[in-house]
């Protein structure tokens, strides 16, 4: 029977050492780049918004009950954020929801501006961490641009309403599945009364 020997496990050890090193400065890095991380997601937000509806003065979060929350859950269309864009002189101009799911290899977020006549104004979408050449064309003009101008009181079927992206039919689908969740939750705001 061999002798166990500590050099034998040295090599284990020197591992562990560095991937220890390595996670502590990761760690250490992220840190210290987290608040200007959030501080450019917030700009890039706000320049989303801008640019669905250029004339606001300001972007005010949508307050909703607790009750209304727990329908929206239920229901499958609950928004990450939603906003009402406002005019100088306070009044409506429209409202702003953001949407999140999962395209064909990645998260898809879809940023719908939604006119006080209850018509899609414009919608953008960030498919980061999806497929290159693919999935990311979701976030083109050309598949997006199909959504302005269409009304929120029926969904929105792609392939018949909108054309999917070739190549990219899941993430089509995803991006579309965004916005009809946004329009839904736009349609049950409005019956509770939260907007005019």
């Amino acid at each position: 029977m061999q002798k166990f020997k500590f050099k034998d496990l040295l090599p284990a050890l020197i591992l562990a050492l560095i991937c220890g090193i390595c996670v502590f400065l990761l760690a250490g890095t992220y840190s210290l780049t987290r608040g200007e991380i959030e501080k450019q997601e917030e700009a890039s937000a706000q320049e989303r918004k801008l640019t669905i509806f250029p004339d606001a003065d300001s972007f005010e979060d949508l307050e909703y009950s607790a009750e209304i929350k727990s329908e929206l859950q239920a229901k499958g269309i609950e928004p990450d954020e939603v906003f009402v864009a406002k005019a100088k002189d306070g009044s409506v101009l429209g409202y702003i929801f953001v949407t999140s799911g999962f395209g064909y290899a990645g998260n898809i977020e879809t940023t719908t501006g939604i006119g006080a006549d209850g018509k899609i104004v414009m919608v953008i979408a960030t498919a980061a961490s999806d497929t290159p050449k693919l999935g990311k064309e979701v976030e083109g003009r050309p598949f997006l641009d199909g959504f302005t101008g269409l009304g929120t009181d029926s969904e929105i079927v792609l392939n018949q309403d909108v054309a999917a992206v070739s190549g990219a039919t899941i993430s089509s689908r995803a991006a579309t599945g965004c916005i009809n969740r946004a329009r839904e939750a736009y349609q049950l705001f409005k019956e509770r009364g939260l907007i005019g």
